[in-house]
């Protein structure tokens, strides 16, 4: 055991070393990009040094063993670099701030916000760098939040994160039957709706901003009749036993998170592009704005309306797709498309990550 004990000590030895000389490489690239007005945070520069370590792993440690640790590398390199402060939605222990260390790690600091709209207002007036929101839920569709936010602010999805989410509920309780009231954010709620149905018909429904402030307003209340639907590490966080254990209704239920800010990202390997505009009152009109999409060959991933707030009956539409603004087929099909609507805005055209990702629970 000492043999291999004394060669795992070189072997940190020399690991330490290649990272401290790893991160003075990261410090000469960091005032190379000062010098050219360059973001310190590069999501297609991430994207390649994922695709590169997976391709050099030998296989004795899983592709995703070997990006966390990677990550909180980067992570605190980015931190050397320069001040990067990432907000988020949520109070500690929701999903979004465990995308948010998903993301950048923990080295990098992160600020909670109780609204969607508060992480967009304080990522546009610039008092942090970057905000992670949720944006579409597998099985509850586009987060309407996110969507007004990204029309009301001149902010750019920069990049995108995605997790498989397991709810559970939290209580104090002995048994499901004591529970008279739960706590939880609305998609929470629908995400957990058959589970509900069948053992909590009878319990009254409190909305709360996120799911993270559910689990901590039920333990500060320690009261057995009440329960929340959150994350097992708000749970954790919040000292509120699990009652129950995921009780989400379907298992491949995954969150999107995209990361907003004033940058814009350039093109990797993998990209998408959302877009937003409105259009006239008149037969055919969102045929007609689409269809360049089709002639260019460009596959739309989704598309949603949201209330024109300025103008009564009035609707704005969500398009995301594939690509990127930099391809040719996408810049056709957008000079197509502008003539056709009012208001087009491209709300962010950023690499994406595979979505092979694990549980948060």
């Amino acid at each position: 055991m000492k043999k291999w004990r004394d060669q795992i000590d070189n072997i940190d030895a020399e690991i330490i070393r290649l990272i401290g000389e790893r991160a003075n490489c990261a410090i000469e690239i960091a005032k190379a990009k000062a010098q050219e007005g360059a973001p310190l945070f590069q999501p297609d520069r991430e994207q390649e040094v994922y695709a590169k370590i997976a391709r050099l792993n030998a296989g004795v440690l899983s592709d995703e063993s070997i990006k966390n640790i990677y990550r909180e590398i980067m992570g605190a390199t980015l931190k050397l670099e320069g001040s990067i402060d990432v907000g988020y939605f949520g109070a500690e222990g929701s999903f979004t701030h465990q995308a948010a260390i998903y993301k950048f790690g923990h080295s990098l600091p992160l600020y909670a916000f109780r609204t969607i709209d508060e992480v967009f207002q304080n990522v546009q007036t610039q008092k942090i760098k970057y905000g992670i929101v949720p944006i579409e839920n597998s099985t509850e569709g586009m987060v309407k939040a996110t969507l007004d936010a990204l029309r009301k602010y001149d902010l750019h999805i920069y990049s995108d994160s995605v997790m498989q989410i397991k709810q559970s509920l939290l209580s104090t309780a002995k048994d499901v039957s004591q529970i008279k009231k739960i706590f939880t954010h609305p998609q929470a709620y629908a995400q957990a709706q058959n589970y509900i149905s069948k053992n909590l018909h009878h319990a009254e429904w409190v909305e709360t901003a996120s799911t993270s402030e559910a689990a901590k307003r039920v333990s500060k209340e320690k009261n057995p009749e009440h329960a929340a639907i959150a994350s097992k590490t708000a749970g954790e966080i919040y000292a509120l036993p699990i009652l129950v254990q995921d009780i989400t209704d379907y298992e491949r239920n995954f969150t999107r998170f995209v990361v907003v800010g004033h940058d814009k990202a350039k093109r990797g390997k993998e990209n998408r592009t959302m877009v937003s505009f409105n259009l006239p009152h008149s037969t055919g009109s969102l045929y007609n704005a689409l269809r360049p999409l089709y002639e260019e060959k460009i596959n739309m991933r989704a598309i949603e309306s949201r209330p024109d707030k300025l103008q009564a009956w009035n609707y704005t539409f969500f398009l995301d797709i594939e690509g990127h603004i930099e391809d040719e087929p996408i810049k056709r099909a957008f000079e197509k498309m502008q003539p056709l609507t009012a208001g087009f805005r491209i709300l962010g055209s950023y690499p994406v990550e595979e979505t092979n990702r694990p549980y948060f629970s």
